[in-house]
């Protein structure tokens, strides 16, 4: 199969964001060139928007449409009709990557026609060399961002859903339990109070290991029954998944690999300030206890919470008869708060206010006990009527599916 070395629907993305807020040519000035573009009117129409840029002229559509002529004139209305985007960090990411594969293909064409000629060894030594070096220059790698004390804005710690349950936002965090405890419960409520409180303006949860009408069932009744609301504009602001999951640290021949898609997954998901994937452990491609892997992976996601501004929590299955965090400590490690969910039982193992759970707080760096007041409070998940259980299978009667309260 051959490798795609082109996207002309990100080019487009691209090109129109920077035509609606040309802004965008000093927040990513070093960034932005021709040869990201592989498209031959791409390029003609950044090189336009590139000079007038360098001459301080003005960049609109009326202008390009003069510079570009009439042939043209519809080309350019279709990437007009691209949604605008205000960060084009992973769109440049893609473009950048598939830039370098088009220069090492031709670098490698190159080589192909000097051995077929008179060319000796040496010249064609020299050749590669110099070319290597030129893709080197040209591509330099961001390896980390050098601030200045001084310069720096201080912030305190900001949290969603703070009277509830405080959530840290830019970072990520994790929640634990056994199967069965209603983690898909919580999660849908805390996205609703997220948006319902107004620092959230769009959550979205990957809830894989549920039908997303099972899951839409459970959030008609946290939102009609447990939080008992009527304003119905939050559920416009609230997105789910049940698709399959991608694994976006995998083992390839014996190496660990990130995904080529978790910058397309990022692109995905730009709109959303909060994201909740349940479970961790599909997402996660490789060996669950290796700590090295795990950290690997945990730091794609705090970089990217921290670089745009996204709260993400991950639900992790728990380890055998605990609500402790399964396999390599590295995943609790990376995060900042950890919750474990469980029932709530008397001193005889008993489950007592089935409609209820205990909430521990076993991970703290932000100082959310503080707000808490304790280490270990209980929550509303389940209309109070209902009772929770797993989805029963019996062998009399032939029954199988959720309960009827579900």
């Amino acid at each position: 199969m051959q490798e795609q070395t082109y996207d002309t629907n990100l080019e487009s993305t691209v090109i129109s964001s920077i035509i609606f807020s040309p802004a965008l040519l000093d927040t990513y000035n070093s960034k932005i060139t021709k040869k990201l573009f592989f498209l031959p009117l791409h390029i003609k129409i950044i090189t336009i928007i590139l000079e007038l840029n360098s001459s301080e002229k003005i960049i609109d559509e009326e202008i390009l449409r003069n510079r570009l002529g009439k042939e043209f004139e519809n080309d350019l209305l279709y990437i007009l009709t691209k949604t605008p985007i205000s960060r084009l960090d992973d769109y440049l990411e893609i473009l950048q990557d598939y830039s370098l594969k088009r220069e090492m293909q031709a670098l490698a064409f190159d080589i192909t026609n000097s051995l077929q000629s008179n060319t000796t060894g040496l010249e064609v030594q020299a050749r590669v060399a110099n070319l290597t070096q030129e893709i080197r220059n040209t591509n330099q790698l961001d390896l980390l961002e050098i601030n200045n004390i001084e310069k720096i804005e201080d912030k305190e710690v900001e949290f969603i859903c703070k009277e509830w349950l405080p959530f840290p936002i830019r970072t990520v965090s994790l929640i634990t339990a056994p199967g069965g405890t209603g983690k898909s419960w919580f999660v849908q409520q805390l996205a609703i109070r997220a948006i319902q409180e107004g620092r959230i303006k769009k959550a979205f949860l990957w809830l894989s290991e549920d039908p997303k009408e099972i899951s839409k069932n459970r959030f008609t009744k946290v939102f009609n029954s447990v939080l008992k609301l009527t304003d119905e504009t939050i559920k416009s602001k609230i997105d789910i998944s049940d698709s399959p999951t991608i694994q976006f640290l995998y083992d390839d021949q014996r190496r660990v690999e990130v995904s080529p898609l978790f910058s397309h997954f990022k692109v995905k998901l730009q709109e959303y300030d909060l994201i909740i994937l349940d479970p961790l452990i599909a997402f996660y491609g490789t060996d669950e206890n290796n700590n090295s892997s795990a950290r690997r992976f945990m730091q794609l996601f705090t970089d990217w919470a921290n670089k745009e501004n996204k709260t993400i929590i991950f639900i992790h299955h728990s380890t055998k008869n605990t609500t402790q965090s399964r396999g390599a400590s590295a995943f609790v490690d990376a995060v900042r708060t950890v919750y474990e969910l469980d029932k709530i039982r008397n001193k005889d193992g008993v489950e007592q206010e089935s409609h209820k759970r205990i909430i521990k707080l076993t991970k703290d760096n932000y100082g959310i006990s503080n707000i808490l007041k304790s280490f270990s409070v209980q929550r509303e998940l389940f209309p109070i009527k209902v009772q929770y259980e797993e989805t029963s299978f019996k062998t009399e009667g032939i029954q199988f599916g959720m309960p009827d309260g579900f």
